[in-house]
């Protein structure tokens, strides 16, 4: 294939792959490249044969099928690695899910096994989407790498030392391509052998970067840092040590929130239990001679919901695995239906609508969501955080993303939904970063309000920033007032009650 033949295939595939993305990240088809050097990872012995031999068995299905992208033949260390990859990129994700751990076991690793063997399989274009899927992800990191850096030592790129640490063999495999294709050259000095981007590998991976976005890869890495660090983190102190005056606040609505005699409430985004057991919510519904259930998608985060019922005794309270966009009840089930500082993190529209669903006619629907918020008025972090203000502008992204929702936003979801007598107002949320390490941990890492710059980075610059901000983030509180340390931003209230039956 020629150099113009080459690159335009990979320009055409760049941009058509957003729907195959979307679809391997609804079936759990992923590649781990977010969270490798984030969390240990292990993978038992068992798991390890299970995902060796169904990588063998992928590669030689795909070098038969002469289905390897992006050209044909790859080398067979290639083939295998593109299926290792994305095999056990899944079982680690399969194992995140049903464990809040990074221990794979061979029930895991054989999830993962069917999970891929499903997608190929409904896909048009069979094993070759697979493979195209991985070298769409896979060219993202190494282009954005140089890109990021402006020239790499060869060496370097070819070990993926600073992008791809985790990897066993040399990108040789890669390297060819990327030059065939002219998207990459080298460029040699007194210093050495260099890589850099050609212009045409800038519009290369312009196209990746908006296909990846577009398709929601770049916010399920998102998602993926926010499970493993929410379940390796005592949030419940990190929270109340960022939000002071939250838990007393919300401690309040909640002692207001209406409840009928035997009530069924469902609570969306449970998180660590703050609201379901520290905040009263359980104790009301008990009272009441209720049924509570806490709905939580990680299972780490169920895992301290279990603990703490345990703890409590409070058999009226049952924990499901499962999120806000896809409520697992029918229709008209729960008298009352609430969200906790969770909206902002899921799609907003559909998140209300199935809250709506399952509220019965008549019933409650009531949210509590911080609005957006400027975290850089914070005299302190307006300093601390200069190097993500530099780094929003270099990369040409906008400056955080996720830290709350409009309000109106959520009245109209809420109104859209069907819900009537909606009432919303305000409530003072102070926010201080007194305390760096708390601060960074939420906003940075659980919270991931600045996923959009992060993800431009190479993983290697990722790690050195957080540590960078956390020494600069503990220096910068010892000479600051407390008064420049905080602000005061504000969250939404908002209830909406579904019609009741017309009567008969």
């Amino acid at each position: 294939m020629t150099e113009s033949g080459l690159y335009a295939l990979m320009l055409r595939t760049a941009g058509s792959m957003g729907p195959t993305i979307e679809r391997a990240l609804a079936a759990g088809v992923v590649l781990d490249t977010w969270m490798n050097g984030q969390a240990e990872e292990h993978i038992t012995p068992e798991a390890e044969r299970v995902l060796d031999a169904a990588t063998q068995e992928w590669a030689r299905r795909a070098q038969a099928a002469r289905a390897v992208f992006p050209t044909y033949p790859m080398p067979p260390v290639y083939v295998e690695a593109v299926f290792n990859d994305l095999l056990t990129g899944t079982a680690l994700y399969v194992a995140q899910q049903a464990t809040g751990t990074r221990t794979v076991s061979a029930a895991h690793a054989g999830t993962a096994v069917r999970r891929l063997a499903a997608f190929v399989a409904a896909e048009p274009d069979g094993i070759t989407a697979a493979a195209r899927y991985h070298a769409v992800v896979a060219s993202h990191e190494d282009l954005n790498a140089v890109a990021y850096y402006g020239r790499m030592r060869r060496e370097d790129f070819l070990w993926g030392t600073l992008h791809r640490p985790w990897l066993d063999r040399l990108l040789t495999p890669e390297w060819t391509v990327y030059t065939q294709a002219g998207v990459l050259r080298t460029v040699v000095d007194g210093e050495g052998e260099w890589v850099t981007l050609t212009p045409a590998g800038r519009a290369l991976l312009d196209q990746l970067r908006r296909t990846l976005e577009a398709a929601g890869e770049f916010a399920w890495r998102a998602n993926a840092q926010r499970w493993v660090i929410f379940g390796e983190t005592d949030y419940d102190r990190v929270f109340d040590t960022v939000f002071p005056d939250s838990s007393s606040s919300t401690r309040e609505w909640v002692a207001r929130l209406p409840l009928p005699p035997g009530a069924q409430v469902l609570e969306i985004g449970a998180g660590t239990g703050r609201v379901t057991f520290e905040l009263g919510l359980a104790d009301r519904v008990a009272a009441v001679g209720g049924q509570l259930i806490a709905l939580e998608p990680s299972a780490a985060l169920l895992s301290t919901l279990k603990a703490k019922r345990a703890q409590r005794g409070a058999d009226h309270v049952t924990l499901v695995q499962g999120v806000a966009e896809a409520i697992p009840y029918p229709a008209d089930r729960f008298d009352l239906v609430l969200a906790v500082a969770v909206l902002h993190f899921t799609e907003v529209e559909q998140a209300v609508a199935e809250m709506t669903r399952v509220t019965r006619p008549g019933g409650l629907v009531a949210a509590r969501n911080p609005n957006p918020a400027d975290l850089l008025s914070i005299p302190m972090v307006a300093t601390w955080f200069r190097s993500l203000r530099q780094l929003a502008e270099r990369l040409q992204v906008p400056l955080g993303e996720k830290q709350g929702v409009a309000p109106g936003r959520v009245e109209a979801a809420f109104r859209q939904a069907g819900l009537v007598e909606v009432q919303q107002h305000r409530v003072p949320l102070r926010v201080t970063a007194a305390d760096p390490d708390a601060f960074l941990a939420f906003v940075l890492k659980g919270g991931a309000f600045y996923q959009n710059i992060l993800a431009r980075l190479p993983i290697e610059e990722r790690w050195a920033l957080l540590e960078l901000l956390g020494r600069q983030g503990r220096e910068l509180a010892l000479h600051t007032r407390p008064e420049e340390q905080a602000m005061v931003a504000s969250s939404s209230v908002i209830t909406g009650r579904k019609p009741p039956e017309p009567a008969p």
